[in-house]
């Protein structure tokens, strides 16, 4: 079974400007994780998001993607764990998301 999770925010960002600040966030230093394995495409941003400091929890996907409203952009992203993950208990997945958010957010 597979935990997925998945949040979107339409902020106050250009979409030709939003490629460059994703890179940014992306590349900012976290204090329990990293993003690995960062791949830009036609539809957005894969990447990894691998634990640091606790080597037992294992690496979950995420996938940014956007979509141009006029002067703003909504943001959607989603985490999938593992096939074998049963469950989100420590909250890690949504907290993936909103980090990465607040992140981006700093730019608009």
């Amino acid at each position: 079974m597979t935990v997925t999770r998945k949040a979107s925010e339409l902020l106050n960002i250009p979409t030709m400007e939003i490629c460059d600040h994703i890179k940014k966030v992306l590349s900012e230093k976290q204090r329990f994780y990293s993003y690995i394995n960062i791949i830009e495409n036609d539809d957005g941003f894969d990447t990894t998001v691998k634990p640091i400091l606790w080597p037992f929890f294992l690496s979950t996907k995420m996938n940014i993607t956007f979509a141009d409203y006029n002067e703003k952009t909504e943001v959607i992203v989603s985490t999938q764990s593992q096939w074998f993950i049963l469950g989100d208990g420590f909250n890690a997945y949504n907290r993936y998301i909103r980090t990465f958010l607040d992140g981006l957010r700093k730019y608009s």
